[in-house]
């Protein structure tokens, strides 16, 4: 898994406390076992995805370390199209997969078939979108890096096997699984970068030739078990989870695309060693995501469940907490980046220091955003919030367009927080309006 990926997204049909009302007035003691074990859960969840951005985090100082300045913009040129169509390229299958686990309405065995074909349905087709955008689409100062782009984009097929396939442990609440499997497709590209610089040396192309190789045991990490993977029977048909992706795929083009925009502009408007250092610190700001993307495995759910609603105390809940601890951890991390700069990356990324300032409100944000769209996902809602992404890149573009003169390349950083913003009023708004309709229906 690559930096500048990251994971966002589920259990069965209870909620904690933390994320629903219902579990609150749950006095019986199965209710009170179910509480606890949703809380330890969510709890161990959050300590797996913590060590996820650990090792992601460790990724990208090696990859800093090992490359520079230069070299990490060149592997972020490099790996542009491979990540910036990782997620759009899933066509909602991440969604719909995991909406049928959960509803446990699919025999398992079959259910992982299905996901297995789809994923290598959709990854297939993404990695030929991705080789033609790396071969045509790259800044003319930047198209020596055309081959290594074109490798890179061998990677989506296995990314997008595993993200599929883990909806199934997701959808069925078995997060030990789904816990495990993340936790080797997050290790598998850093170890293989630490062994690789130990006993071989490392260079651009050999970074981006052990990417795609991460990715392959990644998908073998999800693969392994399955007996029969393709002869054996499977439900439902990849026809038939490709209509059902429609409206899903909509939103995950609008939302994927938006937050990465930032990743498009850097890569078109600004020099190599700029870019180096904005890259190297999109790692670095994960940790700011981490609780309230968690918190969005529980909101699917939560927003799946038919017969509980959230309320509207329960999204006021949910918004205060979360601004309250991602206010209180971004202070932190302000303080805390430029030693942790200076200890990790070493004296050359100094200058990175600033995209982190500006960087770390907009992981912060992101992380909310990433928990509320979860929610309004599982309501069978997928297409509510693509107007507000829509506006919010626009806005995006038009900021950086009268501030790049002026701030340069932190431009991009600053329009970033400016379009994350304003997808926060929006989509909590949104959040807000599907409560009021609960609400109303339970009078």
């Amino acid at each position: 898994m690559s930096p500048e990926s990251a994971e966002t997204e589920f259990n069965e049909s209870h909620r904690t406390d933390f994320v629903a009302s219902s579990g609150a007035r749950e006095t019986s003691p199965q209710g009170d076992s179910a509480k606890r074990r949703l809380a330890l859960q969510f709890v161990s969840t959050v300590g797996v995805a913590f060590l996820i951005v650990a090792l992601q985090l460790a990724q990208g100082v090696l990859l800093a370390r090992l490359l520079g300045p230069i070299g990490r913009g060149e592997y972020a040129t490099a790996i542009l199209y491979s990540q910036l169509l990782l997620y759009v390229g899933l066509l909602g299958g991440l969604e719909v997969i995991c909406r049928h686990a959960a509803a446990s309405t699919i025999e398992k065995e079959q259910l992982r078939r299905a996901a297995l074909k789809l994923g290598l349905t959709v990854g297939g087709l993404t990695t030929l979108v991705a080789v033609g955008l790396s071969s045509l689409a790259l800044p003319p100062e930047k198209q020596f890096l055309i081959p290594l782009a074109i490798l890179a984009s061998l990677s989506i097929m296995g990314q997008q096997v595993m993200l599929i396939m883990t909806a199934v442990d997701r959808g069925r609440g078995e997060f030990g699984t789904y816990n495990t499997r993340r936790i080797i497709a997050a290790a598998a590209f850093p170890v293989l970068l630490l062994g690789t610089q130990l006993f071989f040396g490392m260079s651009l192309s050999i970074a981006c030739s052990l990417f795609v190789v991460a990715s392959i045991i990644s998908m073998a990490a999800c693969v392994v078990g399955l007996r029969r993977p393709l002869s054996g029977e499977s439900e439902p048909s990849v026809g038939s989870l490709l209509r059902e992706c429609r409206p899903y795929a909509l939103n995950m083009f609008a939302t994927d695309f938006f937050d990465r925009l930032d990743l498009l502009l850097v890569t078109w408007l600004v020099s190599l060693e700029d870019q180096g250092f904005y890259a190297a610190m999109v790692p670095a700001v994960y940790p700011l995501t981490v609780i309230p993307n968690t918190m969005g495995l529980f909101l699917f759910n939560a927003g799946a469940d038919e017969e509980k609603r959230l309320t509207r105390s329960d999204v006021h809940r949910i918004l205060a907490s979360s601004i309250a601890i991602q206010t209180v951890c971004t202070l932190v991390f302000m303080l805390l980046i430029g030693f942790v700069v200076q200890i990790l990356y070493g004296d050359s990324f100094a200058p990175a220091v600033e995209f982190a300032l500006w960087l770390a409100p907009v992981a912060a944000i992101k992380g909310i955003l990433q928990g509320l769209d979860s929610y309004v996902k599982g309501r069978g809602k997928p297409m509510a919030s693509i107007g507000c992404r829509v506006v919010a890149a626009i806005t995006v573009v038009l900021v950086t367009w009268l501030l790049l003169n002026e701030r340069g390349a932190v431009a991009i950083a600053m329009a970033a927080l400016v379009g994350q913003v304003l997808c926060l009023i929006w989509l909590s708004a949104i959040v807000y309006a599907d409560v009021a309709t609960n609400d109303s229906s339970a009078e």
